[in-house]
């Protein structure tokens, strides 16, 4: 290996531990205790329906999976939403549920948002892959 493969590998090491540290050290603590949320589900035809949730759990996906909402299908990186409030997203179509909280797009699964008492999300039927 030459001195500048080497380097450059030391360096891209270096840098990945870097961004795990500052991910380990900013992400949010889960709350522990009783907490109380709503989850909006908002069908393709464009009905909504609220669910109002208390709840143990830390994380959303498995408040979601614990009440029913979603059927728990789980893949390699946490919890796959493809069925809610009983609609399933037609792959095919390249439907998918979209979460938001508060509307504002949350850019991690559903498993790894950390829920707090008080706290509106939302699961849309979206259509299209572009966003």
């Amino acid at each position: 290996m030459t001195k500048k493969t080497w380097l450059s590998v030391t360096g891209l090491v270096l840098v990945m531990a870097l961004f795990a540290g500052i991910w380990l050290f900013t992400r949010p603590d889960p709350n522990a205790g009783s907490k109380d949320i709503t989850v909006e589900v908002i069908h393709g035809d464009g009905s909504a329906r609220p669910f109002e949730i208390s709840t143990e759990e830390e994380y959303l996906g498995r408040a979601l999976v614990e009440h029913g909402i979603v059927e728990e299908n789980q893949s390699s990186y946490g919890l796959y939403i493809l069925t809610a409030d009983g609609e399933t997203a037609n792959e095919m179509k390249q439907e998918w549920w979209r979460l938001t909280k508060a509307g504002e797009e949350l850019m991690t699964g559903a498993d790894e948002v950390v829920i707090a008492d008080g706290e509106h999300y939302e699961l849309t039927l979206t259509v299209g892959y572009d966003g």
